[in-house]
């Protein structure tokens, strides 16, 4: 685990702030050209290499650290004010604009918007089938789901933790299953069965991580293995979408991203190592959470679908630097005083500070 511990993962942290610009982009409804790209219009799938992502940097930070009921103790308060603090800020804004869009049309606090909705979503319970759909920050789905699946994966590192890897195996089993037999939405579930998905995508980054730090793999490594990697995501981010059995890939197709860039060693990684992909991977967590806030707030003063062409496609490049300037403003004011918090009530030595990249929500 030696190799493991010297690694900083920092093309992975930039790839992090590209997918989660990319996921901004999709959600962004006004249609030019930029809406119409198709790697933007299937962005949605860039969940799951959040998931995986997850998966890879939480086993290689906690994987050997949560053997005892403190550390998983300490872990989930990590992990929680990790998550929350954003979380809640930004749901705040949304309540703010719902008392706002009273004034206009005499309705609050109804539909997904509703304060049952907005109890779950305070209890990061949003997306767990307490809801009969998306609630307040739509996208937050995602952090409800992995905050109740880091859980699931202390539970196996204190109780299995010589067969992490079969217990990891065993739950994307399960979760597949579930996908495909119990759910209604398979690969695009966002609210009733999700956190099978989120446990899939999760519990394969585990495995990945897994391989990568036996050095079982190490021949994937370097520029041609990058640009391939590259090329083979981009192909099923544009042609897979819409094949509802083939969209069960996208967890091992990012694993083999996650697999190749962990090693940082290509033409690819070099280009990534630069002070705006670091920045746009720190602030990530951000964008993927304010995005949302930001697109009602100017879909409330503008009417998008009168918005086409080339004002869809400026509008749009205006969306992305309201997000980005956004979110390095709450990075700074709300997600490291969030990380605080964690240091000001633990004891040192009870978990590491320092950690590789965060996962996205």
């Amino acid at each position: 685990m030696a190799e493991a511990s010297a690694h900083r993962f920092r093309t992975l942290d930039g790839w992090r702030g590209v997918c989660a610009l990319l996921v901004a982009l999709h959600h962004f409804p006004a249609r030019g050209f930029i809406y119409s790209l198709p790697l933007v219009r299937n962005a949605w799938l860039l969940v799951d290499f959040f998931f995986v992502l997850s998966g890879f940097v939480i086993a290689y930070a906690y994987g050997e650290r949560l053997s005892t009921g403190a550390q998983i103790k300490s872990f989930t308060l990590r992990r929680f004010l990790r998550l929350w603090p954003l979380h809640v800020v930004i749901l705040g804004g949304f309540v703010v604009l719902e008392v706002i869009g009273y004034t206009r049309t005499g309705m609050i606090f109804t539909g997904g918007r509703s304060l049952y909705a907005l109890g779950t979503n305070l209890l990061l319970a949003q997306a767990l089938g307490f809801n009969p759909g998306l609630t307040w920050n739509t996208p937050s789905w995602s952090i409800s789901t992995e905050f109740w699946t880091y859980l699931i994966f202390a539970a196996v590192c204190f109780s299995l933790p010589r067969l992490r890897a079969a217990a990891s195996l065993a739950l994307i089993a399960l979760s597949v299953a579930i996908l495909v037999f119990a759910s209604r939405f398979g690969m695009r579930e966002t609210f009733d069965c999700a956190i099978a998905r989120c446990v899939f995508g999760f519990f394969t980054g585990v495995l990945t991580f897994e391989v990568w730090s036996r050095g079982w793999l190490k021949q994937f490594a370097g520029s041609v293995a990058e640009i391939g990697a590259v090329l083979f995501a981009l192909a099923y981010l544009i042609f897979v979408p819409g094949n509802r059995a083939l969209e069960y890939l996208a967890p091992p197709v990012f694993a083999c991203l996650v697999l190749v860039f962990a090693n940082g060693r290509g033409w690819v990684s070099r280009a990534m190592d630069t002070r705006t992909a670091n920045a746009l991977g720190r602030w990530s967590y951000s964008i993927y959470m304010v995005h949302m806030l930001v697109l009602a707030s100017i879909a409330s003063a503008l009417n998008m679908a009168h918005v086409t062409g080339w004002r869809a496609d400026a509008l749009t490049l205006g969306y992305i630097a309201c997000v980005i300037g956004i979110s390095a403003l709450t990075w700074r004011w709300v997600e490291i005083p969030g990380q605080r918090l964690f240091v000001q009530n633990v004891p040192r030595g009870a978990l590491p500070l320092a950690s590789p990249p965060e996962p996205i929500g």
